[in-house]
Order: structure tokens, then sequence, then C-alpha cells
């Protein structure tokens, strides 16, 4: 019963704050970059990222094993400041140097709150490497937020993996936060997919991304190489159109940091393929991903193996969309 009445009230708050936000209507004008034609209210993350953090103490009474040391202060104040200063960058836009270090504050924060949760026994060098990957995560959920369902579909599966896999790794602080995470958003999908209604803004996608971060560090802590693992597998299309799109504008002497629409998912829409096709290969990619990472802690397959079946649908799906800018010309990437 109380599981019940916790996840009714986080999908409400989180479907009713989205609402609130679509009568707001903040306005997200079409860009260069955008996928959208006409202008979308934007800002529906405020809805995510508050039913989320509004219902993490309950999840953590009803759902949580092992969270009595998580700082779960540090945790929601990191979370809180990012989600400040994305969402007045979402009303106002600010430079990249002041998003960056807004991310790098929030990072610090939370990294240097689970050092101390850890018993100080990570590294200068860790805790250095941990506040880079969680700056890398809350930027690749927030590049990959550009088409409809595509990235919070995909946080909404990779939730739900997580809550599936953290038993595996002996993290059962995972769970609630994951489960949490996969109910707010659930509440804001019906807006956003298949037609958007609105969008989740920073506020949403570089919350998100610092939120599975986080579950991967904690993974990656309690779960030894297996848990490092595991993010990467669920998020293998996203980190790797990223770093692919990331390396060719690097090599063809582009800027790394001005808004394009030069990712391999904004590719295949400029080509003709629907988000409604789009959106949900990325589901199954982080779903596929979640069962390698199961197969591989049962044992039925190696780790590397496990990378390889992961990876290979990603390989594939780069080479699809190359050759499809063949077939369907669209100009300079």
């Amino acid at each position: 019963m109380a599981t019940a009445a916790l996840s009714v009230a986080i999908w409400c708050l989180s479907a009713l704050l989205v609402r609130v936000m679509i009568r707001v209507r903040v306005l997200d004008h079409p860009v260069a970059r955008s996928a959208h034609a006409v202008a979308v209210p934007t800002g529906g993350g405020i809805g995510v990222m508050t039913a989320f953090m509004a219902g993490l103490l309950p999840a953590f009474m009803i759902w949580g094993t092992g969270w009595s040391n998580f700082p779960v202060g540090g945790f929601l104040g990191g979370l809180a400041l990012l989600c400040l200063v994305s969402w007045y960058d979402d009303i106002r836009p600010q430079s990249a140097a002041i998003k960056l270090l807004a991310q790098c504050a929030a990072a610090i924060t939370i990294v240097l709150s689970l050092h101390v949760s850890y018993g100080g026994q990570t590294g200068i060098f860790d805790i250095i490497a941990s506040i880079a990957w969680l700056v890398f995560m809350a930027n690749c959920v927030n590049f990959m937020d550009g088409l409809n369902g595509l990235a919070s579909g995909t946080v909404l599966c990779a939730c739900l993996m997580l809550a599936w896999l953290a038993p595996m790794a002996g993290a059962g602080v995972v769970t609630p936060i994951a489960l949490a995470m996969a109910i707010a958003m659930a509440g804001f999908m019906p807006f956003n997919f298949p037609h958007a209604r609105i969008f989740m803004g920073d506020v949403g996608s570089q919350g998100c991304g610092m939120v599975l971060g986080t579950l991967g560090l904690i993974m990656g802590h309690k779960g030894g190489g297996w848990g490092w693992s595991v993010m990467v597998l669920l998020l293998a299309n996203f980190m790797g159109d990223v770093l692919f799109t990331l390396g060719r504008r690097y090599y063809e002497g582009e800027s790394v940091t001005t808004a394009h629409r030069g990712h391999l998912y904004q590719i295949a829409h400029r080509t003709g393929l629907s988000c409604a096709i789009i959106a949900p290969m990325a589901w199954g990619g982080c779903l596929l991903g979640g069962s390698m990472a199961w197969m591989a802690r049962a044992g039925l397959v190696s780790l590397p193996v496990a990378f390889a079946l992961a990876l290979g649908p990603q390989v594939a799906w780069a080479a699809y969309v190359i050759h499809r800018t063949h077939t369907h010309p669209i100009g300079g990437w």
C-alpha cells in the first residue's frame, strides 16, 4: 500500500507541475540546432526534478536498504544548485563558462559528500575523476535532449534497469533513488512523446544526468569493476553519440562548445527518420545494455563480450546514419 501511494504521489506531482509549466509558457524558440519548427514550452524538468527530490526521503524509507550513510543533504544540495542555475539559463541563456561552473560546484558538493560518507576512503585522483564524471554525465544527457522522448525515455529505462541491477552490486541505496526518478520521469513522458507539448529544458536534462552520474559512482563503489561498467553499458548509445560527435567536430576544426545539429540522432532526424522511430531505438539500446550487464554479472558472458554486444548496434547505427546522408542529402552537418 505504501509503495503504491508513494508512486502515485510522485507521478501526480510531476505531472501536475509539468502542466503548470506548460501554462507558464517559457518558450523554447527554434534555432539552428533545433528539431522543432515552432516555439514549444520548456521547463518540464521542473516537474521531474521537484517530484524526484520531494519523493526521495519517503522512497528511502519505503524502498531503501543501506541508505543510512548516504549523504542526502549533500546530494540534494548539489542537485538543487545545478537545477536552479539551469532553470535560470533556460529563462536567460548564460555563457558556457557559467554553466560549467555550476556543474562543477554541484559535482564537487556531491562527490565530497560521498567521500565523507565512505569514511574518507577515496583518494584525490578518485575524487577528481568522480567530479569529471558527473560533469560529463550532466552534459551528456543535456546534449542528447534534442528530440521528443529521446532523453526522457532513455533516463526512464536506465533508472528501471538500475533499480533491477543494484542488488547484484550490493548497492541497495541505488534502488529508491532510481525508482523515484523513474516515476517522476513517467509523469513527464506523456507530455513529451510522441508529440512534445513541453521540453525538459536544461533544468531537467542536466539534473537527470547528474543523478545518473551519482548512481554510477555508487554502483562502481559497491560493485567493483562490474559496477563501474553498468552505467557505461546502459548509456552506450548516448556516450557513443556524444564522443563521436565531439571527436568529429574537433577533427574537422569546428567548435565543440557551439550549439549545432551534428549529433547522430539529429542527423538521422534531418534525413527524414521520425522521433517515433529514433527515440524507441535509443530506449532499446539502453535496455540491451542493461541486459548485457545482467548477463555479465550472472556469468553468462564475459564483460568484454557484454560490451561488444552492447556497442555493436551503436556502431551499426552510426554507419546507417552516415549512409542515409548519402541517400538523403542534408548539406553540412
